[in-house]
């Protein structure tokens, strides 16, 4: 017997990010479907591409086959503890919106989604947001979990309870690098953190600030 893609188009996507649309699973609220939105397919965004990035590969362009390279590595490289940051992997299936990466859906305490920092840092930084924040970034320096840029927009703030929160990276996964020497070599991967997390703390004042 030949499964079905599972039928998401008669649904709305609770979140819609730069490329791709999130959906509840129709049979599983705790799990999320990740598809392509239909505008930013690898063909169209090298479309739109100028100068030597137009002959880059079509995988290049392809954010569903990259997530699906850093959970690769994510899950060789680190223990149970990954899932406490980053959404847990647990499949690919067919949809009627091309294939979906299913991972865990985060709700807060009282059952609504996670605000992203975006969101979030304009309302304020209370006690439970900053500690999260700090030990987000122990927690890249200890693991060395590669990731690609720190976009607030990517990086959602899960109250657990009314007075505990952490951060999770909910896109943006994996080496960035042409030449993945950050994932060969510890003391690169050091100072690739660093620098990341140099230029997350200067986006969370650009939030704080408002500018």
């Amino acid at each position: 017997m030949v499964n079905r893609p599972i039928k998401l188009s008669n649904s709305e996507p609770f979140a819609i990010g730069g490329t791709r649309m999130c959906y509840l699973h129709p049979d599983d609220q705790t799990r999320c479907i990740k598809v392509l939105r239909s505008d930013r397919t690898p063909l169209e965004r090298r479309k739109s591409a100028t100068g030597i990035r137009k002959f880059r590969s079509l995988r290049h362009w392809d954010d569903q086959f990259k997530e699906q390279v850093a959970y690769k590595q994510l899950i060789t490289r680190h223990g149970a503890s990954l899932w406490n940051h980053i959404p847990k992997f647990h499949e690919v299936v067919a949809t009627d919106l091309g294939m979906g990466i299913v991972t865990t859906v985060f709700r807060n305490y009282d059952g609504h989604f996670p605000l992203n920092l975006d969101q979030q840092i304009p309302l304020g930084i209370d006690d439970p947001l900053r500690i999260a924040i700090d030990e987000f970034k122990q927690w890249l320096r200890s693991e060395l979990v590669l990731t690609r840029n720190l976009l607030p927009h990517n990086i959602i703030a899960v109250r657990d309870t009314s007075d505990t929160c952490r951060l999770v990276v909910v896109d943006g996964l994996g080496n960035s690098e042409w030449i993945p020497i950050a994932s060969w070599f510890k003391a690169v991967a050091k100072l690739k953190i660093e620098r990341k997390i140099s230029r997350f703390d200067e986006r969370i004042e650009l939030l704080k600030t408002g500018a």
